[in-house]
């Protein structure tokens, strides 16, 4: 009897670190749902800029954003990246960047719980074969 309660003690002890995990792989998987739209937006601003920056450099004709004028045949770079800066003011290489590391560190966080929870679940039924015999065992559970 004394080897059934404890194993049973040891399958509610991962009963309640699977809720813990499910919790802590939920919340993760939010952070990087949410993360990734954000940084899938800052991927498409930074096509257009690279698009903006490439006609100002290659442009067949004047072009003009923001106040800024770029004329037939530019060659200059420092012009050609003001114009993609004032065409697509809503493209920040900075926050592309650090919402990158994000990505991967929120991608890390969510498998790793993944993981631990499959661990977790083959643990669990073991757990719970082991108690099932071992209270059949005593007499505590009728076949």
């Amino acid at each position: 009897m004394a080897n059934t309660a404890a194993l049973l003690g040891n399958l509610l002890n991962t009963n309640a670190d699977i809720n813990y995990y499910t919790q802590q792989q939920i919340f993760w998987s939010a952070k990087y749902e949410a993360n990734s739209a954000k940084l899938n937006k800052q991927i498409k601003y930074e096509e257009k800029w690279e698009s903006a920056f490439d006609s100002a450099m290659d442009n067949t004709r004047e072009l003009t954003a923001g106040g800024i004028t770029v004329y037939e045949g530019n060659t200059d770079e420092m012009l050609a990246d003001k114009y993609a800066h004032a065409k697509v003011e809503q493209y920040n290489e900075e926050l592309s960047l650090e919402l990158a590391d994000l990505d991967i560190e929120y991608d890390t966080m969510q498998t790793m719980y993944e993981t631990m929870l499959e661990s977790l679940r083959a643990q669990q039924e073991g757990e719970k074969t082991a108690t099932s015999t071992a209270a059949q065992d005593t007499g505590l559970l009728q076949s």
